[in-house]
């Protein structure tokens, strides 16, 4: 039996079985698993696989390859194939975003990633966030069928890219990894997420075990496995996380951070894991201003004001045709350190002839209708402004919600996790400046980039993953924000930028002093 560089979820061996004879009768389905037993025990057929064994077997002169995986304690055989078919051995590992889901084709033999792709998701045509995909399928059959072929339709989509991109048919890969939240999971295999959204709050399910990939409609063969949710917002993306990060196994303190439509965090070490997540809103992401966009060609991704003037850059050096959330980062700290923006972030008009008045509120003119890239004005205004800090606040009250409650104080945490597209991308210190993750000491921040696809990778390549994954569903701790009695006030607090509380900001409080914005 062939051996493998690295312990995938999958096993590939070769079989060579002596055939049926004169007085040796036993059936084809006995004969493979009784050659089995020895290094794999009790072995279950899937009926159709079953069907596959006549007349496969005879025509490969009882030469088979096998792929198998270990379900619990049972070995199941996911693929039979005949002749030496070893070399051939492949998987998916997938990150279903709610904007958009990422997909790469690995060599189970190796590890090594043979393409990636990412897309849209399709389910973005019933709702551009997942609330209105929600309360489309709510209670309506119909719908939600709609939204599970879209969401099919997205993998589909990509698995047809992988295949034109590495020339390996998609049907060879015999096991596919999907980190996703809670509500993405459930759209995924059809099932209604609305008591995710309703008291008190428990998601129809939190783990799907393995499941046939053609029964769900996928355009490849063997088993799907969706990493398992802690909580209706703390989903297996965050999971998946986890497994990167790796708080777990540290004696360190660590705090993972996840924000993006929803804000999910994790505080602890290999003794404790504690986690808190809630909506943190679309604004993150450029989804509020009516010049937001998403992090393509065009988007204002860097602002500098040096001198009272306005500089930015771009993704691919285009004009500018909206903005995305880094640049949104950027844009608001800059403007409050040069003083075009008060602490509310109000804006001072007299700071500056890019601040105008367009239908009757303010905002910054951060591309005029000669500097943009599609011949309008781009603008950032009070409204805006409103809304992101709002999110902002959210999301920094998440954070020091969940460090009060185990009586730590932000300086205690040793490494902060961030992941995610917006976590990728930000400016460290604009992100600081604006008050959205803790003054730390910038040496303890670790970027991520996508853990959950990363998460996804690792478990796919790795089965001893699959325990630890177990446990961590199993030992994290869930605070539900929304059950907490003052943390509409301390919202309120974390309104101002950095924060009401200027000492919680020492960093901040120097640059604004240098500024002369601050005694």
């Amino acid at each position: 039996m062939g051996e493998q560089r690295i312990q995938a979820l999958t096993r590939k061996i070769l079989l060579k079985i002596s055939p049926p004879g004169n007085g040796d009768i036993v059936g084809d389905q006995e004969r493979i698993q009784s050659a089995l037993t020895p290094d794999f025990g009790t072995v279950r057929f899937s009926p159709r696989l079953l069907k596959k064994v006549y007349p496969l077997c005879r025509e490969a002169n009882w030469e088979i390859t096998l792929t198998l995986l270990k379900n619990g304690r049972v070995w199941e055989l996911v693929e039979l194939e005949s002749g030496d078919q070893r070399d051939a051995h492949f998987g998916l590992a997938v990150d279903l975003g709610s904007t958009s889901v990422a997909m790469k084709m690995v060599d189970l033999n190796t590890g090594k990633v043979l393409g990636e792709e990412s897309i849209l998701n399709h389910q973005i045509q019933y709702g551009d966030d997942i609330l209105s995909r929600i309360f489309y399928a709510k209670n309506k059959p119909d719908h939600l069928i709609a939204v599970q072929e879209a969401t099919l339709g997205t993998f589909n989509a990509l698995l047809s890219r992988l295949e034109t991109a590495t020339g390996i048919s998609a049907e060879k890969s015999c096991i596919m990894v999907v980190s996703g939240n809670t509500t993405m999971i459930h759209f995924l295999l059809g099932i209604d997420p609305w008591p995710i959204f309703e008291y008190p709050f428990a998601p129809v399910f939190n783990h799907t075990g393995y499941l046939d990939a053609r029964d769900l409609g996928l355009n490849t063969s063997g088993y799907l496995y969706c990493m398992p949710s802690v909580a209706n917002y703390l989903g297996g993306d965050t999971v998946s996380g986890l497994l990167v990060a790796g708080l777990h196994e540290k004696d360190e303190l660590g705090l993972f951070i996840d924000i993006g439509t929803n804000g999910e965090m994790v505080l602890g070490n290999k003794h404790f894991l504690v986690a808190g997540a809630g909506a943190a809103g679309p604004a993150l992401e450029g989804g509020i201003s009516k010049n937001g966009m998403k992090a393509t060609a065009g988007a204002v991704d860097s602002v500098i004001i040096s001198e009272n003037e306005l500089r930015l850059t771009t993704i691919g050096g285009h004009r500018p045709r909206g903005i995305c959330g880094s640049g949104i980062v950027d844009l608001i700290a800059q403007m409050l350190l040069s003083g075009w923006i008060d602490f509310s972030g109000r804006f001072n008009p007299e700071k500056s002839s890019r601040i105008v008045i367009r239908d009757g509120e303010y905002g910054v003119l951060y591309a005029s209708r000669e500097e943009s890239g599609n011949g309008q004005e781009l603008l950032f205004t009070q409204s805006d402004m409103s809304q992101f800090i709002d999110t902002k606040a959210a999301a920094s009250t998440m954070v020091a919600y969940l460090l009060e409650r185990l009586g730590v104080e932000p300086i205690d945490v040793d490494r902060l996790y961030v992941s995610g597209a917006f976590g990728t991308y930000i400016n460290l210190e604009s992100a600081i400046t604006i008050g959205l993750y803790p003054d730390l000491p910038r040496e303890r921040f670790v970027s991520l980039g996508n853990s959950s696809l990363q998460g996804a990778y690792v478990l796919l390549t790795d089965d001893q993953k699959m325990e630890e994954v177990t446990r961590l569903q199993e030992r994290i701790e869930y605070l539900e924000f929304g059950a907490a009695t003052d943390f509409i006030s301390r919202m309120y607090a974390a309104r101002f930028l950095p924060h009401t509380d200027f000492d919680l900001y020492p960093t901040v409080k120097a640059a604004l002093r240098k500024q002369g914005r601050f005694r």
